[in-house]
């Protein structure tokens, strides 16, 4: 017996409802049709009348056991958390259908006519949830055995490349697994296991342009899967919002996440950032790095999700600082980098929107009403303010502070699968304060940056790339005054 409680209405009480009652006759509507027998069960009412019924009916007719397998059990849970957590809370009371249906399904595996129950599904608050009315499941999410069970091993990655595309040559396997590495790759479940997966959706859609096409897709992230990762907005104003952009920020930043990953939480008790770093684990926006003094340590799984995070945080700050640049311009001018080798209006969208935040009083504190974190103006804040920018366009893979010759470039623009450029970048800022914006305090900025950037441009990665632009560029308070191409 099959259910998916995916694309479940949930608008209002009465559709959800109505909703689940419909999948679940579907379902067994679809099972008598496979077993060839006909079931005399009730088809209208509560949904846990309906399965009681037929739990009873199928008694009637078989001998055997019935095993059920639930896909997104608590897909429509999600969909309430992110916007209606007061019905989210009616349906898993003791008196909510979705817990007295539950219920249903704990009795049949006590009576003996269930078997075997399987579900899958992502939020620790639904199991907690459902947890007095269906206390007899194991939680398999963070087994070392079951680590690879829902991803890819690059080795079954390389198998997919040999079959999809036959004729393709070593070299040519090797691009290609770098790619979807990049991309798709890095996801680990348990912290004892060493195989970390790519993303099956994601890969399946790589696979399917460039056996299409014969290149990669234009967009890295295919739109089915984009429109799930649409929630993760919904997912920071969950419970403690302040709480919540505190960590976000943290990530902006690059700072490690460490947690103590939450099994089993209710919306009852509290919800701290442990609870929130926990969700996002579940939801695939965070993965696990290795143990840390009897936690583990989180970080963002590939450069997809990357992308989704700074593209969330663009659209909080231009929110909060009411900027006027769209996001077509901040495309348009990176276009003009990597076609024009110029980099004037990326200069020019930086500066629009450092202009907006200075003319706030809280310049001294990004989104004070939710965030509480400090933003001090400085090089790193110049640097992020350009990165997320950066990370709107569809030319490049934007990297920041990597590695090269024991030193650190601020802003990195290389290739991005499937797209060719006539030029990539490197940037490196430094930032004086009005009060310190003398000239000699600007040369001598100007030369460290110069230097930094002819160590980092000579290192393996970059040597000989002779469409490589790089600038250093000196901002004084919230104006660029240098910004000179090596």
């Amino acid at each position: 017996m099959k259910f998916s409680f995916s694309g479940l209405k949930t608008d209002t009480a009465g559709d959800l409802i109505e909703s689940f009652r419909d999948s679940i006759n579907n379902s067994f509507q679809l099972f008598c049709i496979q077993y060839q027998v006909d079931l005399d069960y009730t088809k209208e009412g509560e949904p846990a009348a309906i399965l009681n019924s037929f739990l009873t009916e199928f008694r009637r007719h078989f001998d055997g056991k019935l095993y059920v397998i639930i896909d997104e059990y608590d897909h429509f849970a999600n969909e309430l958390l992110s916007f209606q957590t007061g019905l989210f809370s009616d349906i898993i009371t003791k008196t909510g259908f979705v817990r007295k249906w539950y219920e249903k399904i704990k009795d049949g595996t006590s009576n003996g006519t269930i078997g075997r129950f399987f579900a899958t599904g992502v939020s620790p608050i639904t199991l907690d949830s459902l947890t007095s009315g269906f206390n007899i499941a194991t939680d398999y999410t963070r087994f070392e055995t079951f680590n690879e069970m829902m991803g890819f091993t690059e080795e079954e990655v390389r198998f997919l490349i040999s079959e999809t595309l036959a004729d393709v040559s070593a070299d040519g396997m090797e691009q290609i697994v770098e790619e979807m590495r990049k991309c798709y790759d890095g996801y680990l479940f348990s912290p004892h296991s060493e195989e970390k997966l790519f993303n099956s959706n994601m890969s399946l859609n790589y696979l399917s342009a460039y056996l299409e096409t014969h290149r990669p897709p234009d967009r890295l992230l295919d739109a089915s899967i984009a429109s799930d990762y649409s929630k993760l907005g919904k997912m920071f104003a969950l419970k403690n919002k302040s709480s919540n952009y505190e960590v976000l920020q943290e990530i902006i930043e690059g700072k490690e996440q460490t947690a103590f990953i939450t099994a089993q939480y209710s919306l009852k008790e509290k919800f701290d950032k442990d609870d929130f770093r926990s969700l996002l684990f579940y939801l695939g926006y965070l993965t696990i790095d290795g143990l840390y003094r009897g936690g583990v340590k989180l970080k963002v799984p590939n450069y997809v999700v990357k992308e989704l995070y700074f593209s969330y945080f663009e659209t909080l700050l231009k929110e909060e600082y009411k900027y006027d640049l769209e996001v077509s311009n901040i495309r348009l001018a990176l276009e003009a980098l990597a076609y024009e080798g110029d980099n004037t209006k990326l200069i020019t969208c930086i500066e629009t929107v450092l202009a907006s935040m200075s003319n706030r009083d809280s310049i001294k504190t990004f989104r004070r009403t939710q965030v509480r974190g400090t933003f001090l103006m400085d090089e790193k804040y110049i640097k992020t303010i350009c990165f997320t920018l950066c990370m709107l366009s569809k030319c490049y893979v934007v990297e920041s502070e990597t590695e090269a010759n024991k030193g650190y470039s601020d802003i990195q623009l290389i290739k991005r699968p499937g797209i060719d450029v006539d030029y990539y970048a490197m940037i490196e800022f430094k930032y004086l304060s009005k009060a310190d914006g003398k000239e000699e305090n600007i040369a001598r900025k100007l030369k460290e940056a110069k230097e930094q950037l002819m160590r980092y441009s000579n290192s393996p990665k970059f040597k000989g790339m002779d469409n490589l632009k790089k600038w250093a560029i000196v901002f004084v308070g919230d104006e660029c005054i240098k910004n000179e191409e090596l």
